[in-house]
């Protein structure tokens, strides 16, 4: 799996991210959507990947999947921002998986 990461895109990562490593992961979520095959991309910046998770190739930000969730996007994503808007647009090759995808920051869940 592959994430093309636009530069505004990358820039607004990486302020939201700070200067820590931490991995940022695509989720598909479906926790109050209806049945598991409802849900929404989003982002989540992680302290660290889990077990579950497999590394998305980018070409800046390191990006992981969770196995499970892998299935519902394409081998190739592109990731871009627009300037002043606090979500961003991922599409693949063939379809746009959503104009408002939101990042959420974890680290502070994870204990």
């Amino acid at each position: 799996m592959n994430i093309q990461i636009t530069e505004r895109a990358e820039a607004f990562l990486r302020h939201q991210i700070g200067n820590k490593s931490s991995p940022v992961r695509l989720v598909f979520d479906s926790e109050g959507c209806g049945c598991g095959v409802n849900g929404i991309p989003a982002l989540w910046i992680l302290s660290a990947p889990d077990v579950n998770d497999m590394t998305i190739h980018s070409n800046t930000v390191p990006f992981v999947i969770n196995r499970i969730h892998a299935v519902y996007f394409e081998e190739n994503l592109y990731l871009d921002s627009e300037e002043g808007y606090p979500s961003f647009r991922l599409s693949g090759d063939s379809q746009l998986y959503g104009q408002n995808v939101r990042l959420l920051d974890k680290r502070e869940d994870e204990s």
